[in-house]
């Protein structure tokens, strides 16, 4: 079959599932009912598309992207479009699509296996999932967020699609199939339950993708069962605490599972200084620092979205390694905790120890906390948190001062653009006598960017920790 008919077969087969939903509708099903009808369709088509070779699966991806947005733009498609949830959801799962065909079938055509069982498992998980809140709910219907029986229904599910398409057409024998599928559950049970507004298409796909090509790529099956336990263990610890909210426990078991199951030590223990001394710096003079953050975002127990935010740009470096083992990428990691780890220690630091704060540490006085100020205690505060990062890594790894010094510059950097981001473009909202960074209804910020708050400048500062870090790495080894 040339590539052209194969383009029509599977496009004629998508739309087909398009259409099944929209006829449905028609008839009176709910829109969450008709939204089921054609993810699941649309998922085990592209599970089954491997029969019809890489090209095709791409321009059809592309053009279901393109398709997504001329649709809602002009509104039609109410059997997809009328749910509750927001549409990002039907742009995710092409997405998720091409980054699946990138590294699955691109980079390694031997694991295009791992693409068909991550869209077999958000096929049929994801329905399992919508259900179980429905019932769970005392037949309400909606997609809310998660709960305790959507994500059991979603884990369970998921465990039984991924032992049977491992077997069917993984490498693995029983017992190793079994692990893996078990793996997969306990990934994408985690990415289902804190993805929000559709983007689990996207990040469930992802989980699936990299844990079994990890597995495929050598890591070891038994570890990575083990390091899943190792993962409740962790964020259950961090919860009881109070280090973390639930959904931060949630996200800070994956980056564990991480850690231990891709990393090794060379991974873990940096990963661990960030996390365990930032924490306890976190309970350092409470008392003194309470009035300082009474205009913060978040408090100090983090939440998925702070995690994220802190960790996203180090488990990214991380994940790629699995695809493309480039000795860089661990200066990305190291560079992007002590970013983390700088700006936190900075902000724990300066509100603890006080002292004049200034905008941008040569304008105005501020108070200490806010978002662009900076002191002499936080400056430091901020270097010995990347110096705290950098020294662990060190200790485990191959380090030179060199290395070790650029990486405390990048991590530095990271943390300067935090601060110069939340003096400039983040939004903060003013109430009564005082600045805020939480809105308290839906207002429009008095300063910055409304879409960029905290998290967002977070990112920013991570980011610029993990490119200047790859980029040191890249030169000084």
């Amino acid at each position: 079959m040339t590539d052209l008919a194969a383009i029509g077969v599977l496009g004629s087969l998508l739309l087909a599932c398009v259409a099944a939903g929209e006829g449905l509708r028609a008839r009176g099903w709910a829109t969450e009912s008709t939204r089921r009808v054609v993810h699941l369709g649309t998922g085990l088509t592209v599970a089954a598309s491997p029969a019809w070779g890489p090209g095709p699966v791409y321009v059809l991806a592309v053009a279901f992207w393109v398709a997504t947005a001329i649709v809602f733009a002009l509104g039609w498609g109410p059997a997809m479009r009328g749910i509750r949830r927001r549409w990002v959801g039907t742009v995710a799962f092409p997405l998720a699509l091409l980054v699946a065909l990138a590294l699955c079938w691109t980079l390694d055509p031997g694991r295009v296996f791992a693409l068909q069982i991550a869209f077999a498992v958000l096929a049929l998980a994801d329905p399992a999932a919508s259900l179980g809140r429905r019932w769970s709910r005392g037949g309400a219907g909606g997609a809310g967020g998660a709960s305790v029986a959507g994500s059991s229904a979603f884990a369970l599910v998921a465990f039984v699609v991924a032992a049977s398409g491992v077997l069917l057409v993984g490498p693995w024998g029983w017992g190793a199939s079994l692990g893996a599928a078990l793996v997969v559950a306990a990934l994408a049970t985690v990415a289902e339950a804190l993805a929000r507004d559709g983007w689990d298409n996207l990040w469930v796909g992802v989980a699936v993708t990299v844990a079994l090509a990890a597995l495929d790529a050598g890591a070891s099956v038994g570890g990575a069962v083990a390091a899943v336990g190792l993962a409740v263990a962790f964020g259950g610890w961090a919860w009881r605490v109070g280090a973390l909210q639930p959904s931060g426990a949630l996200a800070g078991g994956g980056f564990a599972w991480m850690l231990v199951a891709l990393g090794g030590a060379d991974w873990i223990v940096p990963g661990l200084a960030f996390f365990v001394l930032s924490s306890a710096l976190s309970r350092l003079g409470r008392a003194r620092k309470a009035a300082a953050q009474q205009g913060d975002q978040k408090g100090s127990r983090r939440d998925a979205g702070q995690v994220f935010a802190n960790g996203g740009a180090a488990a990214l470096a991380l994940a790629a390694t699995v695809f493309a083992p480039e000795p860089w990428l661990y200066g990305a990691f190291v560079g992007a905790l002590a970013a983390a780890a700088a700006d936190t220690w900075a902000t724990e630091i300066g509100t603890w120890v006080g002292g004049p704060t200034r905008w941008l540490g040569v304008g105005s006085r501020v108070a200490p906390g806010r978002s662009g100020g900076m002191s002499v205690a936080g400056t430091v505060g901020g270097v010995l948190g990347a110096t705290s990062v950098v020294l662990a890594a060190a200790a485990v790894g191959d380090l030179d001062a060199r290395l070790a010094v650029g990486l405390i510059g990048a991590a530095s950097a990271g943390a300067f653009t935090d601060s110069v981001l939340g003096a400039t473009l983040q939004a903060r909202y003013r109430q009564g006598d005082r600045w805020s960074e939480r809105p308290l209804g839906r207002e429009a910020p008095a300063h910055g960017w409304a879409w960029l708050d905290n998290d967002g400048v977070n990112w920013a500062c991570t980011t610029v920790g993990a490119l200047g870090g790859a980029w040191v790495w890249a030169v000084g080894s």
